[in-house]
């Protein structure tokens, strides 16, 4: 049960008028013809995938991609129907912040999967590509009857295969936003007219020598699925969310708890909508929480652990799409017990239990390991419900650092969480307090703000690159190759001898979540795929994932840019 929420049924004022905004009118057609050339587009080539960057297109509603052979059939109105591949496509730009009148268009398609070389064709055009439903290693009915949801997105939901798309679609379409009528249902076939298109030829890297020397996965052993283990047994009364389920492969052991499932009444699951799989070169995480009510995590952890270090660094990197709201996000985690050993046994289970909590980032959260370990974690938020200077902005991200201190049990149970992040919003109207708890968002360096943490890096799909650098009294972010944060925190140094990586993802009761995207003093409205198509899943794709130990700090890093934690 969500705290903060009391368990009535509420109407979600506005909602309507939300979910409109993510289907306001349509671009007037283009003059009939054939498209002109796409010009400009930019390929980043990757492992087995490629990032473009498409120009700004009058009158384009959206950005496809897809690799050849395909099947373009042009009906006699001008709108092409792609069968015969997969179809990657920008959507809507995500925002925590009120919808604007015309939604715009991303400009990032994140093509995966290549295994070579490939032709691929980049199309501007006329209307959103359509929401196939959420695609999951399985098909699954889930049925909406929480109170918290207005009438109107109650009812039964289905997460689909990707052999289900592809017969629906006659393609496998990646990343379609375009909104049915009802939320989280799939939108009907809806070819659009093509107003530009170019055709490039993309390399990717591939699948060679890793970045980091101790531990990589870039996914591309498909067959390597990872396969159910048990359920976990119950643990300790305040870290006991419901249920619990671990899945192995060669590489990862990979838990989820309070995922959506129908339990016979028993203590017997029959049906647990959580099953990570491997495609298109990534770990597929779809997680859905318990009855869209309680605290949903799924999180991945290697089968190697981690040594922190007090004179180098730990690098750990990944790519995920970052788009993030108070109750869904990313999150990393390094948690180990007090004696070499007894972290993780020879199979790659971890020896205690590690779950998350509802509210754990509160100064009276729990540390997500029952056993009082100690534990490091960052995570992406929503940033806050005021503008603030110099430009008078939304902020619409923020990121956290917090430390938990081994050892709290029993009466300080509730002692144990250290955020030692800056008090930034504090920062920023002197003389006032408890404006919010710390978080990155801006930092002044020389006395120059600088550019807000993540507000730029909210995606749906298309995969954001990180770097970590973690010594025992510090944490660097880097972003997309760029320095974004450093914080140190020498007063609560990690102490554990050996640790667990954990990379994974909340999804916490989302029928307040959404009430909350519609509450009069904090519209965020502009979360326009959490909102029309997927309210009640949280579907990210992880890939590239990995750490070396004993490293010097990276490259170009500035330590003058380091906040410096005290009590």
């Amino acid at each position: 049960m969500d705290r903060s929420q009391p368990r009535t049924a509420l109407l979600l004022i506005g909602v309507a008028a939300a979910c409109g905004a993510a289907t306001a009118s349509r671009p007037p057609p283009p003059p009939a013809g054939v498209p002109s050339e796409l010009q400009g587009v930019v390929a980043l080539p990757n492992r087995d995938s490629a990032m473009l960057t498409v120009p700004a297109i009058a009158g384009a509603a959206d950005y496809r991609a897809f690799a050849l052979p395909a099947t373009q059939t042009t009906a006699a109105d001008g709108r092409e129907t792609v069968t015969g591949t997969t179809i990657f496509c920008a959507g809507l730009e995500q925002h925590n912040a009120p919808a604007t009148a015309q939604p715009l268009p991303a400009r990032l398609i994140d093509v995966s999967g290549l295994t070579g070389p490939a032709d691929v064709v980049v199309e501007a055009v006329d209307r959103l590509c359509p929401f196939p439903g959420t695609i999951a290693a399985d098909h699954h009915d889930l049925d909406v009857t929480i109170g918290e949801v207005e009438a109107g997105a109650e009812g039964v939901f289905s997460l689909f295969t990707e052999a289900e798309v592809i017969a629906k679609y006659g393609a496998l379409i990646v990343n379609g936003q375009g909104p049915a009528a009802k939320p989280a249902q799939p939108h009907p076939q809806d070819p659009p007219v093509v107003l530009a298109r170019t055709t490039l030829h993309v390399t990717p890297l591939g699948n060679g020598a890793p970045p980091v020397a101790t531990f990589f996965d870039d996914f591309s052993d498909a067959a390597d699925q990872p396969v159910y283990v048990k359920d976990e047994p119950a643990a300790p009364p305040l870290h006991d969310t419901q249920n619990g389920q671990l899945w192995q492969n060669k590489k990862w052991s990979i838990y989820s708890y309070g995922a959506h499932h129908v339990d016979t009444g028993a203590g017997v699951i029959v049906d647990d909508t959580f099953k990570p799989f491997i495609a298109r070169g990534q770990l597929q995480l779809v997680l859905a929480d318990w009855e869209q009510d309680i605290f949903a995590s799924a999180i991945a952890y290697p089968k190697k652990l981690v040594h922190p270090s007090a004179t180098s660094y730990v690098h750990v990197t990944f790519e995920v799409p970052t788009n993030a709201t108070g109750r869904r996000y990313w999150q990393i985690q390094l948690c180990g017990a007090d004696t070499a050993g007894n972290t993780m046994d020879a199979s790659g289970e971890l020896k205690g239990d590690i779950i998350q909590t509802a509210f754990f980032f509160d100064l009276d959260g729990l540390d997500p390991s029952a056993q009082g370990w100690n534990c490091f974690q960052i995570f992406v938020r929503d940033g806050w419900p005021v503008t603030l200077p110099p430009d008078d902005a939304y902020p619409q991200s923020d990121l956290r650092v917090m430390v938990n201190l081994p050892g709290k049990l029993g009466a300080d149970v509730r002692t144990s969480v250290v955020n030692v992040s800056p008090p930034q919003l504090q920062l920023q109207y002197p003389g006032e307090t408890g404006i919010g708890p710390p978080g990155w968002y801006r930092q002044q360096v020389n006395g120059a703000l600088t550019k807000p943490i993540l507000d730029d890096k909210m995606t749906i799909a298309a995969r954001v690159h990180y770097d970590l650098w973690l010594r025992r009294d510090r944490a660097v972010l880097f972003v997309d190759g760029e320095q974004r944060l450093c914080n140190d925190f020498p007063s609560v140094a990690l102490t554990m001898p050996e640790a667990a990586l954990g990379f994974g993802q909340v999804l916490y009761h989302s029928a307040a979540e959404r009430q909350g995207f519609v509450t009069d003093y904090w519209l965020r409205t502009g979360q326009l795929y959490y909102l029309t198509d997927a309210p009640f899943v949280d579907a990210r794709g992880w890939d590239n994932l990995g750490f070396e130990e004993n490293v010097a700090s990276p490259p170009g890093f500035d330590a003058r840019a380091c906040y410096v934690y005290a009590p």
